[in-house]
């Protein structure tokens, strides 16, 4: 009788000693798993915030290059173009990271700064611009007597209080449509 009660108090013991050292590994899990969570949001918001800032940071500079066109002619025919023009697009590699890094000290974008309005504290966003023609023209898209002539329009956003956060970096073609010549 005695050997089955100190089996059942071994038994409860494992138990025992099985919990308290799977509860704590658990519970550790749970809150490792809370702060991954907690961490992906964060950046999650930070490059949904991003996007916002290189939106808003696309549209002033789309408005921009049609002020600079309908003021000045198109940007590579101008005699001083605007910092965010670059006509030579030999060292222009948008989608890369390093060029992004370094654009701006190397005068191949124009650097500035965006504020959101938010809740978050997270208003000031830095952003890299760039313009770059296409080399692409066409007669059929305007109305009869211009000529569409496209620019490729790049803009990095990065978050000035946390760069390592994220950035966005958005692409778009803009079309020009001038009156034709000759």
């Amino acid at each position: 009788m005695k050997s089955r009660r100190n089996q059942g108090g071994a038994v409860l013991l494992v138990v025992v000693a099985l919990f308290l050292i799977i509860l704590p590994l658990a519970l550790l899990a749970i809150y490792g798993r809370t702060l991954q969570n907690d961490t992906f949001s964060g950046s999650y918001l930070w490059r949904a915030q991003a996007r916002d800032a290189a939106n808003q940071a696309m549209a002033t500079l789309r408005s921009n290059i049609a002020q600079s066109i309908g003021t000045y002619g198109l940007l590579e025919y101008q005699e001083s173009p605007p910092a965010w023009y670059v006509a030579t697009t030999t060292h222009v590699q948008p989608a890369s990271a390093s060029f992004w890094s370094s654009c701006a000290n190397d005068d191949l974008c124009q650097s500035t700064t965006v504020s959101l309005n938010n809740a978050s504290g997270r208003k000031s966003f830095q952003v890299l611009q760039l313009v770059t023609p296409t080399g692409v023209i066409d007669d059929t898209l305007c109305n009869p007597g211009y000529v569409a002539v496209f620019y490729n329009v790049w803009v990095q956003a990065t978050a000035s209080a946390n760069p390592a956060a994220g950035s966005a970096t958005t692409q778009a073609v803009y079309r020009a449509c001038i009156l034709q010549s000759g």
